[in-house]
C-alpha cells in the first residue's frame, strides 16, 4: 500500500482549514445581518483588496496579552476588551472619555473598584498602543467570532472598509 506524502497531508489539512474559515465567515455574516446593523451589512465584502485583513491586525494588537490567557473564556474576553478599546481610540478624545466612564460604569455596575481601575487602566493601555503602532488602521471592528481549533484559535472580524466617524470630505 502506498503511503501518502507529508505534503499531500498538508494540503488536506490546509483545505480543511480554508473550509473552516469559509464556515465561520458565513456564521459571522449571518449573526451581523441578524443583529442591528443587518440591513447594512448585506452583501458585505470579504477580504477587500488594499486593505489589511483586520483578523490579522487584531491577533497583532492583542499579541503582548496572549501569553497570560490560559482558557478559551479569557482568550474571548481579551478580544472583546480589545475591540472595545480599539474602536474607543477612533472615537474623538472628549467623547472618548465619556464612553469609557459610561461603559466601566454599565457593565461593571457592583464590582469592586480595584477591578473597575485595573479595566480602565487596560483599556487605556490598549487605546495607546493603537494610537502608537496601528494608527494606519482607522477602521472600526463591527464583530469577530473566534473559534477554538484545538492547537489555538481562529480569528474572524468583520470590519467598516473606513471610518464612520470621520468627517465627510465632501464637507
Amino acid at each position: 500500500m502506498a503511503r501518502k506524502s507529508k505534503a499531500f497531508g498538508e494540503i488536506l489539512k490546509q483545505q480543511r482549514a480554508e473550509k473552516t474559515h469559509e464556515k465561520e465567515l458565513e456564521k459571522l455574516q449571518q449573526k451581523l445581518q441578524k443583529g442591528p446593523l443587518g440591513d447594512k451589512v448585506a452583501g458585505t465584502v470579504t477580504n477587500p483588496k488594499g486593505e489589511a485583513k483586520m483578523s490579522e491586525v487584531l491577533e497583532e494588537f492583542v499579541e503582548p496579552y496572549l501569553p497570560s490567557i490560559e482558557t478559551a473564556v479569557d482568550r474571548k474576553k481579551l478580544f472583546e476588551v480589545a475591540v472595545v478599546a480599539w474602536n474607543l481610540s477612533l472615537m474623538p478624545e472628549n467623547v472618548r472619555q465619556t464612553m469609557i466612564d459610561k461603559l466601566i460604569k454599565e457593565s461593571m455596575e457592583g464590582a469592586d473598584p480595584w477591578i473597575k481601575q485595573d479595566m480602565r487602566k487596560m483599556i487605556d493601555e490598549l487605546i495607546a498602543r493603537k494610537q502608537n503602532f496601528f494608527t494606519q488602521h482607522k477602521r472600526y471592528v463591527i464583530d469577530f467570532q473566534l473559534e477554538d481549533t484545538g492547537s489555538g484559535f481562529h480569528l474572524s472580524v468583520a470590519s467598516t472598509l473606513s471610518n464612520p466617524l470621520a468627517p465627510d470630505s465632501a464637507d
